[in-house]
């Protein structure tokens, strides 16, 4: 559940965040259990000790996007250019290829270099399925966000500095603030949504935005480049008379598709903060945190009714649904449109509708990640079960009744077509 609260002072967050990890030393496990025995029935908001075996988060062994790439600049394998303006930004962006499309622009002061953050000068944010790159210029490192199968995200910095060979720094006190309520009490990443003054300096939002979110509380603090019709959003707003103006007319800021006079376009990689990029990223943050979490609870024995919240998600159950067409300025939602797989009549789970809601085919993308792959065999199972007991029509639950037929029969073949995995009963 998303929440609304005056912002509390960073450095107060993350010391209470930090009190409450879940940690041990990395690779000791201070509990043991039968493999047989029946899991220990938990919370949804109880905290997970993700320190522990087999997760053992602060572990060294790593197995992301970031790790391989380390690798390969330690081997010579790769070499990252360096650029006078945005330093290894291009040069990482390629490497991990992540696509500069997704930029999106962030000027809150709710990361790291708050003293340089700000509405002139915003934070960037790139992300693909597996990485997220926050880079701001002028400032002394990039930030970097790798997925790691069974522990989660894995954090580092690059020192910009053309002086030293390239190489990503593990970062652990990004903890402080990618632990907590937020992320569902295991290392995760975070979409916030705060109203800010005009130096960016947060002052009422919401600390989780999701696919669920309503769009009129989505993207305080954040740019957002393109059209939507009448519905109305909270980004592109920033001080306490534009708050103002904002709230006696809710439409103040929206559809704006140049960001010229707000921001030196020409620093960044684009000059956009595409709006469909916003929902998807709204969409895939939480999705993953939820991965992480079932996989976790399951490889410490723990049960709670994560799995349950994980179905309705990834199912789309609670989107609330678009009342006007919503169009992008950055070609991003071609980009990802076009990725596979697809089945033979070329259809894809990352095909979009845009009209009436975020994809033309309610199931997610979230299903050929490394996150969901990589959950334990008996959490895929219960999840493929209920799927199919959704998509069939066995499950008569009015929450999903809100498929239709003849989407649900295209979903089925596409899953058949596009994931090797599938139990017997979905080949059937």
């Amino acid at each position: 559940m998303q929440s609304s609260y005056r912002f509390w002072p960073f450095a107060a967050i993350c010391i209470q965040l930090w009190c409450g990890i879940a940690l041990v030393a990395p690779g000791r496990s201070v509990w043991s259990a039968d493999d047989n025995a029946a899991p220990q029935q938990i919370k949804f908001t109880d905290k997970v000790p993700y320190g522990l075996q087999p997760v053992d988060y602060l572990g060294k062994v790593t197995t992301n996007a970031g790790q391989r790439l380390n690798d390969r600049l330690e081997k010579g394998t790769l070499e990252l250019e360096y650029r006078q303006k945005s330093g290894y930004l291009r040069a990482l962006l390629d490497a991990l290829e992540v696509p500069a499309e997704s930029q999106l622009l962030v000027f809150s002061k709710t990361a790291l270099n708050q003293k340089l953050v700000q509405p002139r000068n915003p934070r960037a944010v790139y992300f693909n399925d597996e990485v997220t790159i926050g880079w701001v210029p002028g400032a002394a490192s990039i930030e970097l966000t790798a997925i790691d199968p069974l522990k989660g995200p894995i954090f580092y910095t690059l020192l910009q500095s053309p002086e030293k060979p390239p190489r990503l720094q593990r970062e652990s006190r990004c903890l402080a603030c990618h632990a907590g309520t937020t992320t569902l009490q295991v290392p995760g990443l975070m979409v916030r949504s705060f109203l800010t003054d005009k130096t960016g300096k947060p002052i009422v939002g919401y600390s989780r935005t999701t696919h669920d979110s309503e769009l009129r509380k989505r993207w305080g603090g954040w740019y957002v480049t393109g059209t939507h019709g009448t519905q109305t959003h909270t980004g592109n707003i920033f001080g306490e008379k534009e708050i103002a103006r904002q709230r006696e007319h809710p439409a103040f800021r929206g559809n704006l598709t140049d960001l010229s006079p707000f921001i030196s376009v020409g620093d960044y990689e684009t000059p956009h903060s595409d709006i469909v990029a916003h929902l998807v990223l709204d969409h895939q943050m939480h999705g993953l945190n939820l991965l992480h979490r079932a996989g976790h609870e399951s490889r410490l024995n723990r049960r709670s009714d994560v799995e349950e919240r994980l179905i309705r998600y990834l199912l789309f159950v609670d989107e609330p649904p678009l009342t006007a067409e919503v169009r992008g300025t950055s070609g991003y939602a071609r980009r990802f449109a076009a990725q596979t797989p697809r089945d033979a009549r070329g259809r894809s789970l990352r095909e979009f509708d845009l009209k009436t809601r975020l994809f033309k085919y309610r199931l997610s993308y979230l299903i050929y990640t490394p996150s969901f792959d990589g959950l334990p065999g008996a959490v895929k199972g219960r999840l493929y079960r209920r799927l199919w007991d959704i998509l069939i029509g066995k499950d008569e639950s009015p929450d999903f009744n809100t498929i239709p037929a003849a989407e649900r029969a295209a979903i089925i073949a596409i899953v058949r077509a596009t994931k090797d995995d599938l139990p017997e009963y979905w080949r059937r």
